[in-house]
């Protein structure tokens, strides 16, 4: 049964709540119902073509039924969609960790695989807390976060990010946060002045560290660039800055890579403009993941688990990414990348 524009959209207000829509604004118009895709554009129900300005929120970072993807995907439905990695090791899983530590920052040393780029934050922020747990300091289970930052809508991700237009509701729910000021050049009482306005929010954080590091498990930091909160351009050294710190105190540093990895700031990771290593990076698409640098002294397992980790078709479909950015750098000379997945 083929259903007509119409009929789709009086289903959609009928059975659909969207997330981080005006419910009573979307029943009051007539939504574009998309049914296909090519390469950048979306093709809606009426057959007009629309470019994807947002990736698909950002997830589709090379287009849509790119081939190379496609044919990953057949080829690994062809052997099996899903198995657990609870007490089972899965092929494309372990081949797409080992390609991802090729272009990770050097200190990181395990991959854990997550659903979403909130849940890898929630995995980050999880992970802190049990390595100072496993190494005998559990008093240290707070974090800080920054004034405008935005690491996702679970609990854990909306304590750390905390953005009212999003989470006000939820502000009951959360867990006690220390916030520093983020360097937001243009709004600040010194615009002419990045200096300064980076020393200010470095001062304000040094002064949590010293009041609060002994109870901080991490510091969380979207790096170079804060996305949701407006593209909110960090000023040169202030990322290094933030690690420095955060290795003075004996405090972890999580970098939130869900919006800036995998080439989106000009590298492969922003870490990579200020030669920065963090403890934890949650980042996602094509890959949701969390990776780890440091050893526990006591039991590593994980406490952390979803049904669905390393699930093989998506893991068998981010290892196609390599060839992907290679055509990318040939195409374009401008696109920087430190290293390489191949």
């Amino acid at each position: 049964m083929a259903y007509t524009t119409e009929q789709l959209r009086a289903l959609d207000q009928q059975h659909l709540w969207h997330p981080f829509t005006p419910m009573k604004l979307w029943l009051e118009d007539e939504p574009l119902v998309i049914t296909a895709a090519q390469g950048m554009h979306l093709i809606d129900s009426e057959g007009n073509r629309y470019l994807d300005g947002v990736s698909s929120l950002w997830c589709n970072v090379h287009g849509h039924r790119v081939p190379e993807i496609d044919q990953a995907i057949r080829r690994q439905l062809d052997k099996v969609a899903h198995t657990t990695m609870l007490g089972l090791a899965s092929e494309p899983a372990i081949l797409l960790a080992e390609r991802l530590m090729k272009i990770v920052p050097r200190s990181l040393k395990k991959v854990f695989y997550s659903d979403a780029g909130a849940t890898a934050a929630e995995i980050a922020f999880k992970m802190a807390v049990q390595y100072w747990h496993n190494v005998g300091r559990p008093e240290k289970n707070e974090f800080v976060g920054f004034a405008e930052a935005y690491h996702g809508d679970t609990v854990g991700a909306m304590s750390v990010g905390r953005v009212p237009a999003f989470h006000k509701p939820y502000f009951p729910l959360l867990f006690k946060v220390h916030f520093a000021p983020t360097p937001y050049v243009y709004r600040s009482d010194t615009p002419d002045d990045p200096g300064a306005v980076k020393e200010k929010c470095r001062a304000a954080l040094e002064a949590i560290l010293r009041d609060h590091g002994r109870r901080i498990a991490a510091i969380a930091i979207e790096p170079i660039v804060q996305g949701a909160a407006g593209m909110i351009v960090q000023p040169d050294g202030f990322l290094r800055e933030v690690r420095r710190l955060a290795s003075e105190h004996d405090v972890l540093l999580i970098a939130d890579e869900v919006a800036t990895g995998f080439g989106r700031t000009g590298r492969m990771f922003a870490c990579d403009h200020e030669a920065v290593d963090p403890d934890l990076t949650p980042r996602a698409s094509p890959a949701a993941t969390c990776r780890w640098r440091r050893r526990s002294r006591r039991n590593e397992s994980s406490t952390h688990s979803s049904a669905s980790p390393g699930r093989g078709k998506r893991s068998t479909t981010a290892t196609r990414t390599p060839e992907i950015r290679s055509r990318v750098r040939r195409l374009s000379p401008h696109w920087n990348s430190s290293r390489s997945m191949t």
